[in-house]
Parts: structure tokens; C-alpha cells; sequence
């Protein structure tokens, strides 16, 4: 992505996903996704691990919130959060400090959605420790379908 990207940050609401613009930006950005963590903790991901069918429904409704909003995005964007959820997920999954930003490239989230397959599929939680709850998983399907479906390279997460 070039220098010219548009900062958006991503933020977890009760009913919605967030994708904001900073005030200060030239390019105003206010998308309210019509999925959010909670709700599909809530509706689908009710296990802990979810099920595979579990995961497969909440990447389905996911898709079908973020697929359609692309076009109403800048060209060339960037995502960022301050989700402490996720922080706390990813830190668990890696070496990432608590108190640094930490660049998520797309190869990473899907290693660590994988490894939420895996236990997903069984695994024991004394050969992963990944958090498996619902509003975790919750967040990880969001993440990845956003990097995925809006062809980025990455997340940013801030401290």
C-alpha cells in the first residue's frame, strides 16, 4: 500500500462494526458494518471452542456485511484498533507486547485462525492456549474476512 492510504480505525460496538476515519483526516469515513463481535458470540459462536459449523455460519453473516461495504471505502486503506480483546488474543498467540504497536500481516491472522480451527476440530487447550471464547473468535472471523474481502495486507494494533 502506498503512503497515500487512508488510516481507518476498526472498533467493536455492541450491535455494529465501526470503521471511522480519524477527525482530522481529509477523507471523512463512518461505516456502520451491521455485524458485531458480540452478536455473533451471542447468536453463533456459542461454544468455547466453537464449533466448526459454529465458525462456518459466523464467516457467512461476516461476508455478508463486509463484502457489500468495500465499495463504499477509499481505494487504498489502512485498519487499525485499539481492541483489547484482540490485543489480549493476539498476545496469547505470539510474543506481541502488551504495550507496543503490533503490525498483524494477513499470513499471521490466518495462522491464528487456523490454529482456532484446530481446536475448533478438537485440539486441546494444553497444546494451544489461544483464547477460544466467543466474543474472541468473534473478533478473529472479523478481522480476517475484513483482511481478506477488502484486500488488505494487514491490521494495525495499536496500544
Amino acid at each position: 500500500m502506498s503512503d497515500a492510504s487512508v488510516w481507518l480505525t476498526l472498533r467493536f460496538q455492541e450491535l455494529v462494526t465501526q470503521v471511522q476515519s480519524a477527525p482530522e483526516a481529509d477523507l471523512t469515513v463512518d461505516l456502520s458494518l451491521p455485524v458485531s463481535a458480540d452478536a455473533l458470540a451471542r447468536d453463533l459462536l456459542r461454544h468455547a471452542p466453537p464449533s466448526p459449523l459454529e465458525i462456518e455460519r459466523a464467516i457467512e453473516r461476516v461476508e455478508d456485511a463486509v463484502m457489500p461495504a468495500r465499495a463504499r471505502l477509499p481505494a487504498a486503506l489502512r485498519l487499525q484498533t485499539d481492541d483489547a480483546r484482540l490485543r489480549a488474543l493476539v498476545g496469547a498467540a505470539s510474543a506481541a507486547r502488551a504495550d507496543a504497536p503490533v503490525w498483524l500481516d494477513i499470513d499471521t491472522v490466518e495462522q491464528i485462525f487456523n490454529r482456532l480451527v484446530a481446536r475448533a476440530q478438537g485440539r486441546p487447550a494444553s497444546q494451544d492456549p489461544l483464547p477460544v471464547d466467543g466474543p474472541s473468535a468473534a473478533r478473529l472471523v472479523i478481522v480476517r474476512e475484513l483482511l481478506h474481502h477488502w484486500r488488505l495486507d494487514g491490521l494495525r494494533l495499536t496500544a
